[in-house]
Order: C-alpha cells, then sequence, then structure tokens
C-alpha cells in the first residue's frame, strides 16, 4: 500500500470513527444531555467538538505513521488495538448518547482506556511520536471515564 493510501485509510477509520459518534452525540445535545446533572469540572459543551477535532486529527497522524513501518508484525498487532479502540469508542457514543446507558457505557469506556495504553505501547515500539501523540487521547478519556461516573451517579433514577 502507498503512503496516499496508508494516508486515505488513517483518515477513512478515524473519519468513520468521527461521523458516527458525531451522530449520537449531536442527538442527544438537542435532547435530553443539556437536562443532566453533570459532576464537577464539567466542561461547557462549545469544548467539545475542538477537543475531538485535535485528538482525531492526533489520531490520524500517529496511525499513518504506524502504517508506514515495515515491521508487518508490530503493524498488525497495533492495527488490532486501534480498529479495536475506534470500536469501542462507537459501542460508547451508543450506548452513552443513543441510549443513555451510563453504566454499560462506563465498562465500555473502561475498556477503551486499557485497549487505548496497550495501543500506546504498541505504537511505541513501532515509532515513538506515534505512540506520544496517543497520550493527549488516554488523558482525554480518563478525564471522560470520570464525566461518565459522575454522570451515572448523579442522574439515577
Amino acid at each position: 500500500m502507498n503512503k496516499v493510501l496508508k494516508f486515505t485509510y488513517s483518515f477513512a477509520t478515524v473519519g468513520v470513527t468521527a461521523f458516527v459518534a458525531a451522530i449520537f452525540s449531536s442527538r442527544a445535545m438537542q435532547t435530553f444531555y443539556p437536562s443532566l446533572n453533570m459532576p464537577l469540572f464539567s466542561p461547557p459543551d462549545y469544548v467539545f467538538a475542538p477537543v475531538w477535532s485535535i485528538l482525531y486529527t492526533l489520531m490520524i497522524i500517529s496511525y499513518y505513521m504506524v502504517l508506514n513501518s515495515a515491521d508487518t508484525m508490530r503493524v498488525q498487532s497495533a492495527n488490532l488495538l486501534f480498529l479495536g479502540q475506534l470500536f469501542l469508542q462507537m459501542l460508547w457514543s451508543y450506548l452513552f448518547f443513543g441510549m443513555g446507558f451510563y453504566g454499560s457505557a462506563m465498562v465500555v469506556i473502561s475498556l477503551m482506556i486499557w485497549t487505548v495504553y496497550k495501543m500506546i505501547e504498541r505504537f511505541k515500539t513501532i515509532n515513538e511520536t506515534a505512540g506520544n501523540l496517543q497520550y493527549p487521547y488516554l488523558l482525554w478519556l480518563i478525564y471522560a471515564a470520570y464525566l461518565n461516573l459522575g454522570i451515572a451517579y448523579l442522574n439515577v433514577n
């Protein structure tokens, strides 16, 4: 696969995830999300779009860097972790925003944090910079887990 195709693939895989997550979150933002009781240190709604734009950009760049490695064995396992965390991100969006299943979403985001941590470890064995570019995402997921847990606790019926 040449570099243009690798970049296109990186962009498309992350883009599909962003699109699916946006569908669920935008519906929630227009319906029930504004009425939720929020935990301390919850950001204003306008923060989410720019943060996710930055994180998705870092994902594309990092994944592209990994795909350009000649170490096919490590790239294969990194690819599985990367695609796995994207799937978990879409599942979390569906459970949290689409269904309002905050407890189930908490389980998924915990698994996503672990998966991203393992992905960073694998990325760093292939390309140190590619791995390091994922730390903001990991930190954001930990913060999102705090928000998820707070919303689950504060909005129990």
